[in-house]
């Protein structure tokens, strides 16, 4: 697999890739816009619900994603204490650090691109800041591609919680700062 994965903030010019990925049967099973995970929206839902995080207007970070140079996915991260509602849901503290990602271009999902993603996530982005010592993942239970993918990353399941706001059970997954790295692969 390629060695050079990067992050960088996304920017409006990146929606219409966005837009694309949203729109993929195998994404769009899994991954929709905001809370209520509405599938396969329009690009214009999709600038609405983004432009606020590329301008810093809300607390959850977005990331595109990149490797070898080329756009492939999409990843954001967030404080779970800014969202204090799905924090009580999980029952985590407040500075654990949220984490959603889909990988949009086809060709490099199931190939173990998004376990090794996740593990550069933690490792350049999550894990570097004060105070971020537990990280937190919760795909659909039924969507054991990406709990394999997470567990492979360093992920364990703590817990399978119903979120009110959804309508979703959720399974939630976490990495401490204290056991990063120590699973097989790094």
């Amino acid at each position: 697999m390629p060695e050079s994965i990067t992050f960088r903030r996304m920017t409006a010019d990146d929606l219409p890739d966005l837009h694309r990925w949203l729109n993929n049967p195998d994404v769009a099973a899994w991954y929709g816009l905001g809370v209520e995970n509405a599938r396969n929206p329009t690009l214009e839902q999709v600038r609405e619900h983004y432009t606020p995080r590329i301008h810093g207007q809300t607390p959850t970070t977005p990331y595109a994603m990149l490797l070898d140079g080329a756009l492939i996915g999409y990843i954001q991260d967030y404080r779970l204490g800014d969202y204090p509602g799905y924090a009580a849901t999980l029952a985590y503290d407040n500075d654990a650090i949220g984490i959603d990602l889909l990988i949009g271009e086809d060709a490099h999902r199931g190939r173990g691109v998004g376990t090794a993603v996740l593990h550069r996530f933690l490792s350049d982005v999550v894990f570097v800041r004060p105070g971020a010592e537990r990280a937190i993942i919760a795909p659909e239970p039924a969507n054991q591609r990406a709990v394999r993918s997470y567990e492979k990353a360093g992920f364990r399941h703590v817990k399978t919680v119903f979120v009110l706001d959804s309508g979703e059970h959720e399974y939630v997954m976490e990495q401490t700062r204290a056991d990063f790295g120590a699973h097989p692969g790094d």
